[in-house]
């Protein structure tokens, strides 16, 4: 069943202020086929006697609410249901697009309501007025079920339906979490609100909130005002006691409250679209059918190696990736630790996949996707330029290397290309009215010119018949020999293509020898004849100039001959201003389509052709290229408008799609795409149930990651949880990746390593595969170390040496996330000197600490130094912050120093190889060994003594007060 029809025993009402109409109203002048103000669309859903066509699209990106999608003629307006449940709010009024046409397609109810009535504010929704949402939303996921019910899935096998249900539970208890962490946090009052560099009227999505306070939101946070569910969005910058926040949706300033509080929210959608991708595995519904089998069974389809040459050089192991990747038909994991060419062979592997190879793989779609924009960002400028690269995603998140490549950043740059051929083919269109007028006059000139020929034609005839009466034995001389002439003609052309019969006949063996001879004297007999020929035609040339010497004083000749020439002048004028006719048609109609050619000649039989022909082609072809031009100036004034027109035809033709891994479904440009190949980064730290968001979304997939950074969730988190994961299956999904636990289960086939890494030193290198890969890392080259104050990349600066007061720890002054931050001022006060003194030699530098508290007090203590605040922003971070990234110099800091050993979640090893692995040239650790190698917990006091020895032997301990007074510390 595609549709149901709905009736609803009462008037539905519509809110939409003043403000709503003037956006409208705005919308217009890009769009001239929408309706100029809400009343008007009340007023056509009114008149629709046969029921309103709607859908309930998906819930939006904060609050989770579903919204109604209505249909007119040529619109579709979207529809909020009020918390009173007495009416809905209009969001949006925009063209019908194409997406839209398709979603009707599919199903859609046809809404039946007593009335459609417009109210300015919802203060006018009247008691007893009803929105009938609840009876909407019912039928709606009824109509939704019927169809998914008329071509059953068959069952899962019961251990997929089991994990199925895990993973359920794992999202459950996400979101419980979630909301809980979100719900602990106190609201953060602010004292004054205003839009960011613009105006105070109208209205804006970005605005910045003056705190009061002690506290304020993290940066990256959602937030919302407090009783305003509405006002969502996030703070996209932290400025001292400034709190930019970009909103979901643009919010009339009029409507904030000037003083209020922030506070911390969640959104829901990512728990819903990871039920949705769950439900879409139970219901059979995606697009690659052996998923569940390659997660659950570890059972994977054969596997070859695709023929195709990379675009870059790539070493054995990356090599044999890109050529799995291409040949995968379901699963296919690449393990790279850091440095190890990951990125390079996702390029390679899309910009293929994207091409094709021209033979047996045809183009193909692929998403590049993973769980943070920097991640999926970083892929892209890798990308060659003949590919349509298309990131998705809100623009206050991306980040600079993924912004040229948003979707409305192309859509812009489309646009101007395609108003830039609009506008060409406008002005080769300008002139055709003047071209309609000069075909009117050409056709007049010619017809008065074929009637001049026609009399020159006719005098022509008299002229011959007063020869042929005056000419006697010259006349009778010149008849023979055109009748002689006139045979031989005749018989020349029988004689070849009787030649060209033999000629033919020649091809069949058995006959080549008779009609090579029988060809032969077919020749002859024609060269004969054509010689004859000549010689007959010369003989009549001279015939009729004997008769026209014999005839020119003949007085009906002389008459005859007077009249021709005056009718040849006539004709000659007519033949003139005809051609002026011709010349200045063929102008007008420019370079649009090129008009048929016009001999510049007198001939008549040229011109009784050619001109005849203009006419009548230009009679059929300018109805065609005025209609033309109307359609170019619609689609002018069609694009000239906004923007987002354009974005369902550049996601339909983008060879790469680039999203986060909620966004793939979130987001609602990508509603309904689906993907020959998802590419998923930083696999492993993509928890399984995030994973399945864009897996069912794919035809087969490819997870590139390392299985030694980052998991999904720390295993300090995962323990801070307690009793909502107290299932060991769901905390071993939490706690692991996807990546983790396929990569021992996978046919050996599907899972590529790369072992050679060209960042880091050898010396950094060889610890991190020691410990954390098993000895397999392998480093590429070598370099030579330029440092001035080091003499080895690798560098442990000790504290342990310093007075006690001056190297120990302290508490921070708030707690973080549910744990106590720490700050180390010594070692604050190193890190900041060599990151100014690394800032000065221009070298790339990075400063990673564990504790939020750290990376203030290190951030403020930079700025002091050298100024340049968002630069050192950029450049001072948690572990979590760099992964993934790179610097030629990384300075990290332990921060713990106590004598108790407690090293709170440092114990969470694959941070310090996070962290170590960033370094491209010169790694400089800075900690106190003795806390460190006496840590309480035996796997991190383990790597400590494992590191101290390491660097020991291959690398320098210094000194804290050495290093400081080396670089002017003091």
């Amino acid at each position: 069943m595609r549709s149901v029809q709905l009736a609803l025993t009462g008037v539905i009402h519509v809110v939409a202020s003043a403000e709503d109409d003037h956006r409208l109203r705005e919308k217009t002048r890009n769009h001239p086929g929408l309706p100029q103000s809400v009343a008007q669309v009340v007023a056509e859903l009114s008149a629709s006697r046969a029921g309103v066509p709607a859908t309930v699209d998906e819930p939006n990106r904060w609050n989770g609410r579903r919204t109604l999608l209505v249909y007119g003629t040529a619109w579709s307006v979207r529809l909020e249901p009020t918390h009173s449940g007495r009416g809905y709010k209009v969001k949006w009024v925009d063209p019908l697009r194409i997406r839209d046409h398709h979603r009707l397609a599919r199903h859609f109810l046809s809404l039946r309501a007593t009335g459609w009535r417009h109210v300015d504010s919802l203060r006018e929704l009247r008691e007893g007025a009803r929105s009938f949402w609840p009876q909407i939303e019912q039928q709606w996921e009824w109509l939704v079920r019927s169809q998914a019910d008329a071509s059953p899935a068959p069952a899962l096998p019961p251990h997929h339906t089991a994990f199925l249900d895990t993973v359920e539970q794992v999202v459950d208890a996400g979101e419980r979490v979630a909301v809980a962490a979100a719900s602990g946090e106190r609201p953060h009052p602010y004292r004054d609100v205003a839009p960011v560099g613009e105006q105070r009227q109208g209205t804006h999505a970005v605005y910045g909130f003056a705190l009061g306070g002690a506290g304020a939101p993290e940066e990256g946070a959602f937030v919302q005002v407090k009783g305003y569910d509405e006002h969502r969005g996030q703070v996209v910058r932290l400025d001292g006691r400034v709190a930019t926040v970009r909103f979901d949706e643009a919010v009339d300033w009029k409507l904030l409250p000037k003083t209020g509080e922030l506070e911390t929210t969640t959104s829901t959608v990512v728990f819903k679209k990871q039920r949705e991708a769950i439900t879409a595995l139970r219901d059979r519904r995606t697009r690659n059918p052996h998923l569940l089998t390659a997660l659950v069974d570890a059972r994977t389809r054969p596997l070859g190696e695709a023929p195709d040459t990379p675009t870059e050089e790539l070493d054995p192991d990356q090599l044999r990736a890109f050529r799995r990747a291409l040949a995968v038909e379901d699963l296919l994991l690449v393990l790279g630790p850091p440095g190890t060419g990951k990125t390079r062979v996702i390029s390679q592997v899309a910009q293929a996949a994207g091409r094709g190879d021209g033979w047996t793989r045809q183009p193909q779609r692929v998403l590049v996707t993973s769980h943070s924009n920097r991640a999926v960002d970083n892929i892209l400028p890798r990308l060659p330029p003949d590919l349509v690269v298309v990131r998705v995603g809100n623009a206050g998140t991306v980040t600079e290397e993924g912004r040229p490549y948003l979707l409305d950043e192309q859509a812009r740059q489309l646009r101007g290309q395609v108003l830039a051929g609009v506008d060409r083919g406008l002005r080769e269109f300008a002139d055709l009215e003047v071209a309609r007028r000069w075909t009117e006059e050409l056709a007049d000139r010619v017809d008065a010119l074929l009637a001049a020929y026609t009399e020159v034609d006719e005098a022509h005839a008299g002229v011959a018949a007063a020869r042929r009466a005056a000419g006697g034995p010259a006349q009778a001389r010149v008849d023979e020999v055109e009748a002689v002439l006139a045979d031989l003609d005749r018989r020349s052309a029988r004689a070849h293509r009787a030649g060209e019969r033999v000629t033919r006949l020649g091809r069949i063996p058995l006959l080549g020898w008779w009609a090579r001879w029988r060809g032969a004297a077919l020749r002859s007999r024609a060269q004969r004849l054509d010689a004859a020929r000549h010689g007959h035609g010369e003989e009549l040339r001279h015939a009729r100039r004997h008769l026209e010497a014999v005839t020119e004083q003949a007085p009906a000749v002389r008459h005859g001959m007077s009249v021709l020439a005056q009718r040849w002048e006539q004709a000659e004028k007519t033949r003139e201003s005809a051609f002026l006719a011709a010349h200045a048609s063929r102008a007008a109609i420019g370079g649009s389509e090129p008009p048929p050619v016009v001999r510049d000649t007198s001939d008549p039989a040229a011109v009784r052709h050619d001109l005849p022909a203009l006419v009548s082609w230009l009679r059929a072809r300018l109805p065609l290229l005025h209609a033309r031009a109307r359609l170019l100036g619609d689609w002018h004034r069609e694009v000239s408008g906004a923007t987002t027109q354009l974005h369902p035809e550049l996601i339909r033709y983008a060879h790469v799609v680039a999203a986060t891994t909620i966004g793939t479904a979130s987001r609602p440009e990508l509603s309904d795409v689906e993907f020959d190949l998802a590419i998923v980064d930083e696999a492993g730290q993509i928890g399984t149930a995030d994973l399945l968001v864009p897996l069912v979304r794919a035809r087969r997939a490819v997870l590139v990651g390392d299985q030694q950074q980052l998991p999904p969730f720390l295993d300090s988190e995962v323990e801070a949880w307690g009793q909502d994961v107290g299932d060991p299956r769901i905390r071993a999904l939490l706690a692991q990746s996807a990546l983790e636990q396929l990569m021992d289960r996978l046919p050996q086939v599907n899972v590529v390593p790369l072992t050679w890494q060209r960042r880091m030193p050898a010396v950094i290198a060889e610890f991190s595969s020691r410990v954390f890969y098993g000895g397999r890392l392998r480093t590429a080259g070598t370099r030579v170390h330029d440092d001035t104050v080091f003499g080895s990349p690798l560098v442990f600066v000790d504290t342990a040496r310093l007075p006690v007061q001056q190297r120990r720890e302290q508490p921070a002054g708030r707690r973080e996330h549910r744990r106590n931050g720490y700050h180390n001022p010594a070692e604050s006060l190193l890190l900041s000197r060599l990151a100014a003194h690394y800032d000065a030699t221009g070298r790339e530098w990075a400063v990673i600490v564990p504790y939020s508290a750290q990376v203030k007090a290190i951030t403020a203590a930079i700025v002091e130094l050298i100024g340049k605040e968002s630069h050192v922003r950029l450049n001072v971070g948690s572990v979590d912050s760099f992964q993934g990234g790179e610097r030629q110099v990384v300075l990290y800091g332990f921060t713990r120093s106590n004598q108790d050993g407690n090293v709170g979640f440092l114990r969470e090893l694959r941070r310090t190889n996070v962290a170590f692995t960033r370094a491209k040239e010169q790694l400089v650790l800075v900690g106190d060994l003795d806390t460190l190698t006496m840590a309480r917990n035996g796997g991190f006091r383990d790597l400590a003594r494992a590191l101290r020895d390491h660097v020991a032997t291959v690398g320098e301990i210094r000194q804290y007060e050495e290093v400081l007074s080396r670089i002017g510390g003091r």
